[in-house]
């Protein structure tokens, strides 16, 4: 599953600079349990519950999102609008259920 995050231009908000994209990625086991500890996977279909989520969780969030985008600066970071999180958030989630049911799948 591929997941993208647009860096918007400081001065031109509406201007995307940049795109970062990452697939066929591993989530480490820490970026799971992570993820995990902050985000509620059962809320993750109502935008408005994933926006409270990382609004009270960012500083929680924003290593884990460093981890997924290894290209990603710190300085491109403060250029992504809140709605991009709120988009990828439930992406990240899909993933981990993903990389679990492999994990499952291969133990039988």
């Amino acid at each position: 599953m591929a997941i993208s995050l647009n860096i918007y231009d400081p001065k031109d908000k509406k201007k995307v600079v940049k795109v970062h994209e990452v697939e066929g990625y591993d989530l480490m086991l820490g970026t799971i349990e992570d993820f995990m500890d902050i985000i509620d996977m059962d809320k993750l279909d109502d935008d408005k519950e994933v926006a409270k989520m990382v609004i009270k969780s960012y500083k929680q969030l924003k290593p884990l999102i460093m981890d997924i985008f290894p290209e990603l600066t710190s300085e491109e970071l403060k250029n992504i609008k809140v709605a991009e999180l709120i988009r990828i958030v439930p992406q990240i989630g899909s993933s981990i259920m993903e990389s679990l049911n492999i994990v499952k799948n291969s133990k039988n």
